[in-house]
């Protein structure tokens, strides 16, 4: 049996396609299998006997010398580790070795090191990295651009709308230009709100690590934003048991505010009711928000999330972006939103968040 296991031991050796090195307590390499020649460019011959730390960089020996001390030092748990190995031709490459404690093995008594290259991985994941840091650092100063143009293109607006003002309290206008004086601040206002909600989609994202979210103390704190909005409008909305997700709190704050500011908007002639609930989809929760508005049109469902897209007319105010900032929250978190409606019988905005 025991000269079984060791053949059969050394045939997953030899026909391996990653390098398998048996070093000692000292890192001198008892044996190095065929495939050092593919990986690092060495025959096993040129291996034995030698130091297996001449062949780790200068910089990752500590780390690998640390790394041989644990694994000698806790017979039962394999160890992985990542170390650049000098090949033969004398290029560095990056090597991912898993490195088992066999000594006490009669037939083995060795460290047992499955080392495989990893030079394309890493530089991949170097390359990520870097696009990371690049897109975060563009975010950034996205986030900079877009609060300094709010903030330069809304106070000129804000005196236009004082001085227009002005001009219908103290001026003698007959009632065309008093029209046309009232035209001017019902702009600047539609624009004041479009550069809030631009400022509001372009800033999303900026806000940190994800924490557990309770949804409904979330929902609830939409609701408290929206209290002139829902009281004017005598709306009456039901929270059913919602779960807790891993999020950012304020943008799932701003997805209901978002979904119940527009529930009221697009009432209709009835008194308004929303309810909001939630159910179980396989691995992920679905949130419904359920209106008795207008509804919206089979051929509008998916318009409704684009950016700046509007269905009516001024009357109804907005800018067209809440439900494409929305559209944004969910999908960063990998879900999907979507609407379920027909004119006239209300609209269900449902999302799909992951629960984790």
């Amino acid at each position: 049996m025991a000269a079984t296991t060791l053949d059969g031991f050394r045939a997953l050796i030899e026909n391996s396609s990653d390098a398998i090195f048996l070093v000692n307590a000292k890192t001198e390499i008892m044996y190095a299998s065929p495939s050092t020649a593919k990986v690092l460019g060495y025959q096993p011959e040129e291996l034995v006997g030698r130091n297996g730390l001449e062949l780790i960089h200068p910089q990752d020996r500590e780390q690998s010398t640390q790394a041989l001390k644990e694994v000698i030092a806790k017979p039962q748990s394999p160890l992985q580790i990542h170390t650049r190995v000098r090949r033969k031709d004398g290029e560095w490459c990056w090597v991912e070795s898993t490195a088992s404690n066999l000594l006490n093995e009669p037939h083995v008594q060795a460290i047992v090191l499955n080392a495989r290259e990893i030079s394309a991985r890493r530089a991949a994941e170097e390359e990520r990295q870097r696009h990371s840091e690049e897109l975060a650092r563009s975010n950034a100063e996205l986030q900079s651009f877009a609060q300094n143009v709010a903030h330069d293109l809304k106070e000129p607006l804000r005196t236009i709308s004082a001085f227009t003002q002005l001009l219908l309290r103290k001026a003698p206008l007959d009632p065309i230009n008093r029209q046309f004086a009232d035209f001017i601040v019902d702009g600047v206002s539609r624009m004041t709100t479009l550069l809030e909600e631009l400022l509001a989609s372009a800033t999303y994202g900026f806000k940190g690590a994800l924490e557990r979210v309770e949804m409904g103390i979330a929902a609830r704190q939409a609701m408290q934003n929206l209290t002139e909005a829902i009281a004017s409008n005598a709306a009456i909305i039901t929270i059913g048991t919602l779960p807790a997700v891993q999020a950012n709190e304020c943008d799932v704050i701003r997805l209901f505010q978002n979904l119940i500011s527009n529930a009221v908007k697009y009432r209709s002639a009835t008194p308004v009711e929303i309810r909001i609930t939630a159910e179980r989809s396989e691995l992920d929760w679905i949130i419904k928000v359920r209106d008795n508005g207008i509804g919206i049109s089979k051929e509008h469902q998916q318009r409704v999330f684009g950016l700046f897209t509007r269905l009516h007319t001024l009357d109804v105010p907005g800018a067209g972006i809440g439900l494409a900032v929305c559209k944004k929250i969910v999908e960063e978190r990998g879900g999907t939103i979507w609407v379920e409606s027909e004119p006239g019988a209300g609209s269900t905005f449902c999302f799909s968040w992951h629960s984790d």
